[in-house]
């Protein structure tokens, strides 16, 4: 049963001509949704970038929302709805300048999709692009980063499945509504997404995969991200606008290689010419990533010190998974990572629950759930220590989440 508030934001995104940007502009003018759903036309024609010729098809389309139907379809699928002022918002989507108003949701976004990193790319794609994608997706998943893409066939298919295949997260950005699997061929995938991350629409349920929703579905496969790898892509490609979004949005923009006479990947190659990141492998983007990586894990330092206070945009009780830095990386993370006089010897572990989690880490490799359960501590509490212990050589990450002593 949604609340009379989610309702109120159900009926506004169904309310005709208002879209994200003249949504986030009456938001702005009227705060709530109730207050824009009831403002006199007049009001709502001094609304910047509205008018009133706009204001009128407002008034009267907000008259005629067939919301019980909507609330039927939603409630018939498992749909969650994820409204712009919650806390459980994605604080990456948030901070773009045309968030949607609305996420409609099939699954769970969690604070650790964070640290999300987008694989987008052709859907005639070539053997050299199905590897790469896959490699990329794996090594990613194994140093805990959630997969972004757009459920297409081609990479965005291939991306999604090695996630999965990894026992990683992967999110799922569909131009429809989540009630139509588009292509059809992933109805299956789109249901093992939802057990392991989320499919996530800004597109009402019944919305059919028009032509003209992809463009606007990009903008989000970007903004959930911390940056975005292109793998393979023509000329005229949506991977191609998905980096135009991310641009605009400050988002960190990587371009794997082509061969040189392969039209599927003269995008990718231009890409390059104009300055993406060459990416050959995970660690490439680790690299480039570092200074916003840095700042989190400032951050995951400073709430491991006082556990009232929480990371900006992640929910109370929300999980935050680490992930394995880049070999070679350690020596020179060290000196932002630890505090002052730090190094890597065992005697100079911090703390007692630091200490703990050591002990319970031998020669035998130990699964990230069982430390959790052994060492009573939350997992925001554990993610912090073992990375810092990875840091300084004292244990390392194997894939599948599972940890090991150093020798």
């Amino acid at each position: 049963m949604l609340s009379q508030e989610l309702v109120d934001w159900l009926r506004l995104v169904l309310t005709p001509e208002i879209g994200s940007r003249r949504g986030k502009s009456l938001l702005e003018r009227f705060k709530t949704p109730n207050a824009i759903l009831e403002a006199p036309l007049e009001e709502i024609a001094q609304v910047e970038n509205i008018g009133l010729s706009i204001a009128r098809k407002i008034v009267e389309g907000r008259r005629k929302v067939d919301l019980a139907r909507q609330i039927k379809l939603i409630e018939k699928n498992n749909v969650t709805l994820i409204p712009l002022d919650s806390e459980f918002y994605p604080v990456n989507l948030k901070s773009i300048y045309d968030p949607p108003l609305v996420l409609f949701v099939k699954g769970e976004i969690l604070s650790q999709d964070y640290f999300s990193i987008a694989i987008v790319g052709t859907r005639l794609s070539s053997f050299y692009g199905r590897t790469m994608s896959e490699k990329i997706s794996r090594e990613l998943v194994e140093k805990g980063f959630t997969i972004v893409s757009g459920g297409a066939r081609g990479i965005d298919t291939f991306s999604h499945q090695t996630a999965l295949r990894t026992k990683g997260r992967t999110l799922a950005v569909l131009g429809c509504g989540l009630d139509t699997a588009y292509p059809f061929e992933n109805k299956k995938l789109f249901e093992e997404i939802t057990e392991h991350g989320a499919l996530i629409s800004e597109f009402p349920l019944s919305t059919r995969p028009d032509k003209g929703n992809f463009p606007m579905r990009n903008r989000i496969i970007s903004g959930l991200s911390l940056g975005v790898v292109v793998v393979e892509a023509p000329h005229k490609s949506g991977a191609l606008i998905t980096v135009t979004h991310a641009n605009e949005q400050g988002r960190e923009v990587f371009s794997v290689p082509g061969h040189a006479d392969s039209f599927v990947s003269r995008g990718t190659n231009q890409l390059l010419r104009e300055g993406a990141k060459l990416v050959e492998n995970a660690d490439d983007i680790i690299e480039e990533l570092e200074p916003i990586l840095r700042n989190k894990i400032n951050e995951f330092r400073t709430e491991e010190s006082d556990s009232s206070l929480r990371p900006s945009g992640f929910a109370q009780n929300d999980k935050v998974t680490p992930w394995a830095l880049p070999q070679g990386q350690n020596d020179k993370l060290t000196q932002w990572a630890l505090p002052q006089g730090q190094n890597d010897k065992k005697e100079n572990l911090s703390n007692e629950k630091e200490n703990k989690l050591y002990e319970l880490i031998t020669c035998q490799a130990i699964p990230l759930d069982e430390l959790i359960e052994k060492s009573n501590l939350d997992v925001s509490q554990v993610s912090t220590i073992l990375l810092s212990l990875q840091i300084r050589k004292l244990i390392k990450q194997l894939p599948g989440k599972q940890f090991v002593r150093n020798a």
